[in-house]
């Protein structure tokens, strides 16, 4: 039970209850990909008793129904088989339970390999808490412990939990182990220490990954971000959950590990390597930003709903700006490929028309509708609170470099977060957060954070830039005609999948499934790629397209083409205050 003394808000409650909670976990069905679950509590006295599985899992801003997959559940007390109803979509009820112990046995398919989900084979078995583990309404802050047994043919057992013999771990509450995936198997592994931690790197599935050049490269990247934060790590033992597929990607953070996925070839291929490094820097960094300095309203958790909060830009655009950052300093970026991926997060940004409608806040609260349930028309009227949580946290960082004359840096504000939060087991809300940018940098961020985290008022780049060596250009390419709209390719069909705002298309009653059967006479032939090539700006062209098998024509007339294409390079122009100030930014 040491290990758990750094378990943040876990464990203090934990503290409130010495019951325990019980987990059988086995594999008798893996062929048809089931794992099948006993879960055995004592009643303390006769009373309704609701069981419940989540209905969304933490990192993950959306209702995915994981009870939909929960099959053959029955229930018994004391030796005695009793009546258990299915109460909601995500409930099953013991009305009037006796006192005594109670075993409730469901079964789980458990056929999504993702970060987010679950999957069991003959090969292999990889448990996402929320998806597998039910609770007892009531018991969430009990001690829960799973043993797992028929692990086949399996060799490995890996979690991120402290076990009390090969097979049995345990958990301080039922927030950590929604928090701990579990995966079973025969794994290729490797080991590595970073902040006086071990790490074990797991790899689900096989691909072209060397274990070595894996170890080297994941080594830096924690050494570089354990030293940030001061050099000590803040878990007893940390596991990256690799899972290697022919298609599929993502990550998910956890207290103590996290899940990746990603193609199993990238790594051959150094432009999706790097890819997959920023996208392991992203998730280690959430050891810190989330998982210890945490909005307030995440954790600890309601299972049964959305948990709303305006700070997701913070939680994710601020790791978001440190996962490529980080690569920088561990020369796995140069300077001039960093700044090329600053400049395609201004440009992925500058051109979504949702900027002009959505804030940062906004964005972070309707997540659960907006970010995770996109529809056609989403670049309309969202923006990504990843995106521009990215560029705020950048300017910011800029800024406070500027004001302290390269003494104090955003670094400073995170570390401070850490300090002061985390240790006393709270979330933080928006006014803390501004208010530890004020105390680093010395002067107040109200307005900053009023006009571009709050506001919609247009990111200042170029102000921000000016003493860091820095040149901005937006390379228009104004000869291009610009229809406003986008399209895919459909059985060789050519078929608009977007419809910008106040353009062209929307003038000349365009819409998107609309398939462009010709343009001015001549047919099209999958995309508009050849035929943009002879269309130019302010131009009248005729469409001919198809609308639900009808067929209808009409005049649009072009713009010019305004797509944001921002370059941000090193200046030549030779000023040695702005170098040393870029120096210090870039870690030159």
């Amino acid at each position: 039970m040491k290990y758990l003394i750094l378990l943040s808000f876990f464990t203090i409650n934990s503290m409130r209850s010495t019951a325990e909670i019980l987990y059988r976990v086995s594999f008798p069905e893996a062929a048809s990909h089931y794992v099948h679950v006993e879960l055995v509590f004592v009643n303390s006295k006769k009373e309704d008793v609701i069981i419940k599985m989540p209905v969304w899992t933490p990192g993950s801003y959306k209702v995915r129904e994981f009870s939909q997959n929960i099959d053959r559940f029955e229930a018994e007390v004391a030796g005695k088989k009793c009546t258990v109803e299915r109460a909601d979509k995500n409930s099953w009820l013991l009305k009037n339970c006796p006192k005594g112990e109670v075993r409730f046995q469901y079964d789980v398919y458990a056929f999504e390999l993702g970060v987010r989900t679950s999957y069991v084979d003959l090969q292999k078995a990889f448990l996402h808490g929320a998806s597998v583990f039910v609770y007892v309404e009531g018991k969430e802050k009990d001690t829960h412990k799973v043993q797992v047994t028929n692990l086949n043919e399996w060799k490995n057992l890996f979690v991120a939990l402290p076990f009390s013999n090969p097979n049995t771990f345990t958990c301080s509450n039922y927030d950590l182990l929604v928090d701990s995936p579990v995966a079973c198997g025969n794994f290729d592994s490797t080991t590595y220490k970073s902040g006086g931690t071990e790490h074990t790197v797991v790899m689900i599935g096989k691909g072209s990954y060397d274990l070595k050049i894996i170890k080297k490269d994941f080594k830096k990247i924690c050494d570089s971000e354990v030293n940030m934060f001061g050099g000590k790590h803040p878990s007893p033992t940390y596991i990256h959950f690799i899972q290697n597929v022919d298609a599929g990607g993502g990550g998910l953070e956890h207290l103590n590990c996290q899940t990746s996925q990603v193609n199993r070839w990238a790594y051959s291929d150094e432009k999706k390597y790097k890819a997959f490094l920023g996208l392991i820097a992203h998730e280690y960094f959430h050891l810190w930003n989330v998982k210890r300095i945490r909005p307030v309203e995440l954790g600890p958790f309601n299972y049964n709903q959305e948990n709303y909060t305006d700070m997701l830009w913070m939680a994710e655009g601020i790791t978001s700006y440190y996962d490529d950052l980080t690569l920088l300093r561990t020369g796995i970026h140069t300077p001039d490929s960093y700044l090329e991926v600053l400049a395609s997060s201004m440009n992925r940004l500058e051109n979504k028309p949702g900027k002009e409608i959505m804030s940062l806040t906004e964005a972070s609260r309707l997540a659960w509708i907006k970010a995770y349930l996109p529809n056609e028309n989403s670049e309309n009227v969202t923006i990504s609170y990843y995106n521009k949580g990215l560029l705020v946290a950048w300017l910011i960082d800029l800024k406070i470099l500027k004001t302290t004359e390269g003494k104090k840096r955003l670094d400073d504000v995170m570390r401070e977060l850490y300090h002061r939060y985390q240790k006393f087991d709270k979330g933080i809300v928006m006014s803390e957060f501004i208010s530890v940018c004020n105390e680093v940098s010395g002067i107040d961020f109200t307005q900053f954070f009023d006009d571009y985290v709050y506001g919609l008022k247009a990111l200042p780049y170029e102000e921000m830039i000016q003493g860091f060596h820095l040149e901005l250009k937006n390379q228009v390419n104004e000869d291009k005609a610009d229809l406003g709209i986008k399209t895919k390719t459909e059985g060789g069909k050519c078929v608009i999948s977007f419809v910008r705002f106040g353009s062209p298309a929307v003038a000349a009653g365009l819409s998107v499934n609309d398939e462009i059967m010709a343009i001015d006479g001549w047919r099209v032939k999958g995309d508009l790629t050849e035929e943009l090539t002879r269309i130019k700006p302010e131009k009248q062209i005729e469409i001919l397209y198809s609308r639900d098998g009808a067929v209808s024509s009409t005049i649009l007339t072009t713009a010019h083409d305004s797509t944001a294409s921002y370059h941000l390079t090193l200046s030549e122009n030779t000023n040695e205050a702005d170098e040393d100030l870029r120096k210090i930014w870039l870690g030159l």
